[in-house]
């Protein structure tokens, strides 16, 4: 009986999931009009974000914008690492075939890190590294961003970007 409990359980979640993602759409993209506080909560992604953008800005690029969709991938996948107890890119394949399937991703990079306390701090250690500088400073469009805090009170990020 336990077995056919755990089985249909699976199949539950298995269906609730793929009714979430299948939900979303390009419709999700941040509006031009919409305050990127109305998207992040959390005050210390908002100021990655304004560092980055700042950044580009500063090279000539043009300012990313939230997208829901990368930003619910990538608190997903900070979550993930604080309970792994660990940064890494694990399952980055599946996270860029979904914004390539339910956001029409031409081009995805990811940026992640852990320990920093500060959104000065985070962004200073991606850009001191060459591949991470590379994904803030690329040819994307859009971002998702997450800081989450493990139970130590230690941050974990993650930053999704991707180009339309």
């Amino acid at each position: 009986m336990k077995q056919i409990y755990s089985k249909c359980l699976y199949i539950c979640i298995y269906f609730i999931l793929t009714i979430s993602i299948s939900s979303c759409s390009n419709s999700e993209s941040i509006d031009e009009n919409m305050d990127e506080s109305e998207i992040i909560n959390n005050s210390i992604e908002n100021e990655i974000l304004k560092l980055v953008n700042k950044h580009r800005k500063s090279i000539g690029k043009s300012s990313l914008k939230i997208n829901i969709f990368a930003n619910n991938l990538s608190k997903e996948h900070t979550n993930y690492m604080i309970k792994k107890n660990t940064i890494s890119h694990d399952n980055f394949n599946l996270r860029s075939q979904q914004l390539f399937d339910f956001e029409n991703a031409k081009s995805i990079g990811e940026n992640v890190a852990a320990g920093q306390n500060s959104a000065p701090s985070v962004m200073q250690s991606w850009l001191n590294s060459s591949g991470h500088k590379q994904n803030i400073e690329g040819d994307f469009t859009h971002i998702g961003i997450s800081a989450i805090k493990n139970e130590a009170g230690n941050y974990y990020y993650t930053q999704l970007f991707f180009n339309k």
